[in-house]
């Protein structure tokens, strides 16, 4: 093999090669749809794979997605629509005024879908399925916009007249992805920074292969069948000169514009720190420096240096701090509430004893920044997709900057009803039941348990793999779980393996999460809408063990559908490598010794394949489908119900619009066959039921129909 055979192979490695853009631009679809009215209707899993985004794919917290000009006129942002049919996204750089009065106006189009990438255990640099979040940077003079644009198999940054006038233009080079960047205040250059060791690593793993691979920690096999680079990957930075189109180190000076210092008297325990005008500081610290993890407090100072620390419980949870700009208010944006699942503004006056609310919401607030004397965010809410707000923080009153998908209003949509309740651990726990468009009282319907997060707009649970709202429509209960936090005694941790190995002792989380699954069944079922002899539970994984664990320890579910799977006991640790394996040692699991089969014993599918016959739908990327194979094994030799489908080219967290609504619409049919016993008869589906009316518990064919057409909107 050659070395350059060598390296394209390696390069197949995590991260991965760039997957081809369509050849069919991705945006033409949604171009001529909006030429298009269309009336009140039922909403349809295709409506959720197409849905329009700003920022970050899920509504955790995450980096600002928005670049405000320096005279806070306008705001860019980058619109990112998945097209199934192309298998692409149409991604829409913006600018609109910030008053929300103008239309929005492209100014640069296209660019292959940038995938975050993220940590795990001894792997510095893995690629994931969530997009990662862009944040367009205006000039100092409000001229340009920089931003990363994804090319060939290349992140760069690329820069675009702030009026759309002339075509984006790349403006860094180099060998390696540029993961962020700032202007300089002269506006003639930019800092960059990129990780050259990922490229390194991944040059000598392509060397090594002449020899063969060694078997070692390097290794995961769920993820790539030859080693993935490892250890530290320092980040190095350049300092780029827009006019000469040179580019060299930056200095130290130069890197702080990009990675600015801590300010002094910042104590080394602030967790989060603002500056404001004329040296106020504020920043949120541990409660409990000992612990993990706990409360946090919020600390303020003065010009004077005197600080101000608020205890109570109102003040736990801050995300972000801002100041006013004279200084003299801080705001703080805060998870708080039952299960920590609301989010709250605080004001603190300076000289204040405490702070003061000013809103509290159900609403997830993502990625929110303040530019100046608004909070501009994205917010969605149960039944509202994500939209760009500017809040008052003063006041807490909202207006609607851009909504990229206004034609959303037109949908009918299941009405939400928040579930609060403590479980059997004394953890408080929510969930959100999602009842079908036009329910009328009496009615009772199948219900679906989809999980393992309720936060903002419910789509589809984690990994957005479950089509809620679609289920609605087509006359299901939806039961939309957050798993409950940890209980009171991991809490007490000290380091990370204390709370890992505190956490699985007896299996202690599984049992908290189960009790708060049950008391959250006994909550939808009581108010009289479930049919409680037609259920099913869907999972992605953590949520794969919570279904595992229900399957085997309760008798509530008649259908079952996972993203990933499994927990189990051989695949498994094979599956993550020997890194992976000593991991789950170092807390507790048992894997190939005596004793083994007794540990598992509560959890494992493969020991409890006798007795489980739940129907079982896996849908799964391609980089961890081995996992199962024991689990999918050991039912198929017992002539169980189970099917298995692998997606090319997908890592944990799926990306491919096509996947992801054949996954929805998969899982709509799965649940259909089972708890409705109706079917798809689209005959190019003939295949599908063939197999499935074949397998053990399937209804006969006499109790089988066609699915009805699409229901009328009340």
């Amino acid at each position: 093999m050659s070395l350059a055979a060598a390296l394209a192979l390696a390069q197949a490695v995590v991260p991965r090669a760039a997957t081809a853009m369509p050849p069919v631009d991705p945006c033409l679809k949604f171009d001529e749809e909006a030429q298009s009215a269309k009336g009140p209707r039922a909403i349809t899993a295709r409506d959720l794979a197409e849905l329009g985004d700003i920022g970050r794919s899920d509504p955790n917290e995450s980096a600002s997605p928005f670049g405000v000009s320096p005279d806070g006129r306008q705001i860019a942002f980058l619109v990112r629509r998945g097209n199934p049919d192309a298998n692409g996204y149409c991604q829409r750089l913006l600018v609109t005024d910030t008053d929300g009065k103008s239309t929005a106006r492209e100014i640069d189009r296209g660019g292959e879908f940038i995938r975050a990438t993220f940590s795990l255990r001894n792997f510095p640099a893995i690629r994931s399925g969530y997009a990662q979040v862009i944040t367009p940077r205006w000039s100092p003079d409000g001229t340009k916009i920089a931003f990363l644009k994804r090319m060939n198999g290349e992140t760069q940054v690329w820069l675009v007249d702030g009026e759309g006038q002339a075509p984006a233009r790349r403006v860094s080079v180099g060998p390696d992805d540029v993961e962020d960047f700032s202007w300089a205040p002269d506006g003639a250059s930019l800092v960059i920074a990129t990780r050259p060791d990922l490229r390194r690593q991944t040059e000598a793993i392509a060397r090594e292969a002449r020899g063969g691979f060694l078997f070692d920690e390097r290794f995961a096999p769920q993820f790539a069948d030859r080693p993935i680079p490892t250890g530290a990957l320092a980040i190095e930075y350049d300092y780029v000169d827009l006019a000469r189109g040179t580019t060299r180190a930056a200095t130290a000076a130069e890197i702080a514009m990009l990675v600015p210092e801590r300010p002094q008297g910042l104590p080394k325990a602030a967790r989060g720190f603002t500056r404001g005008p004329g040296g106020v500081l504020a920043w949120t610290e541990a409660k409990a420096p000992s612990r993990l993890i706990g409360p946090s407090r919020l600390v303020l100072s003065d010009r004077a240096g005197r600080t101000a620390v608020c205890e109570q419980r109102q003040c736990e949870g801050a995300m972000h701090l801002w100041w006013s700009r004279d200084g003299r208010r801080l705001y703080v944006l805060q998870k708080t509430g039952w299960g920590a699942g609301r989010t709250a503004l605080l004001r603190w006056q300076l000289g204040a004893a405490a702070p003061r609310r000013i809103f509290v919401t159900d609403d997830a607030l993502i990625g929110c920044a303040m530019p100046g004397s608004e909070i501009v965010c994205a917010r969605e809410g149960a039944a509202q997709p994500r939209r760009l707000v500017a809040i008052d923080p003063d006041t807490g009153r909202q207006r609607i900057v851009f909504d990229p998908n206004p034609r959303f209003a037109a949908l009918a949509l299941g009405r939400v009803q928040r579930l609060r309740f403590r479980n059997a651990f004394g953890v408080e726990s929510y969930a959100d039941l999602v009842l079908p468009p036009g329910h009328r009282s009496g009615e009772k319907y199948p219900l679906v348990v989809v999980q393992y997060t309720s936060d903002g707009f419910l789509r589809g649970g984690t990994d957005d793999e479950v089509p809620i709202q679609a289920l609605a429509a087509k006359g299901f209960a939806v039961l939309s779980f957050a798993r409950p936090d940890f209980v009171a005694s991991v809490f007490a941790a000290k380091t990370e393996l204390e709370l890992r190995t505190r956490n699985r002792a007896d299996w202690i989380d599984r049992r908290s999460v189960q009790s708060s699954l049950e008391v959250a069944i006994g909550m939808a079922v009581a108010s009289g809408a479930i049919d409680p002899a037609r259920m099913g539970i869907s999972g992605f994984s953590d949520g794969t063990s919570t279904v595992q664990w229900a399957l085997i320890n309760s008798a509530l579910f008649k259908a079952a559908s996972l993203g990933a799977c499994c927990e189990d006991i051989y695949s498994y640790p094979l599956s993550g490598g020997p890194a992976f394996e000593q991991f789950g040692r170092d807390m507790g699991y048992r894997f190939f010794e005596p004793g083994t089969e007794a540990y598992w014993k509560p959890m494992s599918l493969v020991l409890n394949a006798d007795r489980v016959d739940v129907p079982i739908l896996i849908q799964t990327g391609d980089s961890e489908y081995e996992i199962g194979l024991d689990v999918v094994e050991a039912f198929r030799r017992r002539g169980k119900a189970i099917e298995l489908y692998v997606l090319d080219d997908e890592p944990h967290f799926k990306w491919q619009p096509a996947h992801r609504l054949a996954i929805y619409e998969r899982s709509l049919e799965w649940f259909q066959f089972w708890l409705m016993h109706t079917m798809n008869c689209d005959p190019a589906k003939d295949a599908q039921y063939v197999r499935w009316k074949a397998m053990k518990g399937a209804p006969l064919p006499a109790d089988l129909s066609c699915e009805p057409g699409p229901p009328t909107v009340p």
